[in-house]
């Protein structure tokens, strides 16, 4: 045997020592990809698995990337023979509609919305990132894990300074129906409010490392989702959610950006993570406050957004962050 062999066996035990006394498990949380200078996250999990014929059939060599990803455009119609001026149509109302959709995705056409097919005939959902600018959000999130029931925090960010990636995924995937009314509405949660699966830090960095990720959702959100609606982070709020200034009141986050004037005007009270965000991004549709004397009224006056605080008690406060119980309440910016 030659040293070569030798020093290569010595190597691979080495790992396997250092693999079993660290006792690391290599995880795989997914992977950000840049399509024609769009940014995208790609879940982990298939949204579908095929057979790698699929792709073969489907797919011509000369569109293969390199990474066994091909971008591919899933179309639903009812006409019976789908000509060149239908397609056209088609194209046309996505690119209306949808943001996260573009033209790479006209690589193949297999049922409808954005996707990724990979070598091995697996189908992926993509989410387009798009950047905090604001500094709306405490934490961005993944998708929902139906097979776990939790959400995870997004393991994925795009080029900037200090601008986490929100991950938003094509509307074309919903259809909005009588008992899911808010099918594929993207929507930000203020961060008083518990998620199953991830940390919630009630604006406050000592109480966020000191509990772990909740193992129940508020009730609040759970309607929401119950609704169809896509929770895609947690948004900032001053610390416990009490009233504070910028920026001297605001010491573990700095206070989100009022995306009126110069952008460095006051966000105005608790919820002030939700108006800025809402205010700002047009690729958010949604986002969940709180008033207890005022946390919803004075971010939606001050950076020009819907407000609406409602009837007290009309949804129970579970898992949620307590100011006032007697005057606090859910409301949409």
């Amino acid at each position: 045997m030659g040293a070569p062999t030798v020093l290569v066996l010595l190597a691979i035990c080495a790992l396997s020592y250092v693999g079993r006394i660290c006792g690391q498990e290599v995880v795989n949380t997914g992977t950000t990809i840049s399509l024609n200078n769009i940014h995208y996250y790609l879940p982990a999990k298939p949204f579908s698995s095929g057979h790698a014929s699929v792709y073969t059939n489907c797919v011509s060599p000369s569109k293969n990337s390199g990474l066994g990803l091909v971008p591919v455009t899933v179309i639903n119609s009812n006409a019976t023979v789908l000509n060149l001026e239908a397609l056209e149509t088609i194209v046309n109302g996505f690119t209306e509609q949808d943001d996260v959709w573009g033209e790479a995705f006209l690589s193949a056409l297999i049922p409808q919305g954005p996707y990724l097919i990979a070598s091995t005939g697996d189908l992926y959902q993509p989410y387009r990132l798009y950047a905090d600018d604001s500094g709306a959000f405490t934490q961005p999130l993944g998708p929902f894990d139906a097979a776990l029931g939790v959400f995870t925090a997004l393991p994925a960010t795009v080029p900037g300074i200090a601008a986490p990636g929100i991950a938003v995924p094509s509307r074309l995937y919903y259809t909005k129906t009588p008992s899911k009314p808010l099918a594929g509405v993207r929507t930000g949660i203020k961060d008083i409010y518990d998620i199953a699966g991830v940390q919630t830090s009630n604006g406050n960095r000592a109480f966020y490392d000191l509990y772990p990720p909740r193992n129940a959702t508020a009730l609040p959100v759970q309607r929401l989702i119950d609704a169809g609606a896509i929770l895609v982070g947690k948004m900032k709020t001053s610390q416990f959610a009490n009233g504070e200034v910028a920026t001297a009141d605001w010491v573990d986050y700095h206070e989100p950006f009022n995306p009126r004037g110069d952008g460095y005007q006051d966000t105005s009270s608790s919820s002030s993570g939700p108006g800025s965000g809402i205010g700002s991004y047009p690729w958010l549709d949604l986002t969940l406050g709180s008033d207890t004397g005022g946390s919803v009224r004075g971010p939606s006056q001050v950076q020009g957004v819907f407000g609406n605080r409602p009837t007290r008690g009309l949804v129970p406060l579970t898992n949620t962050m307590p100011l006032a119980p007697e005057l606090d309440t859910a409301g949409f910016l």
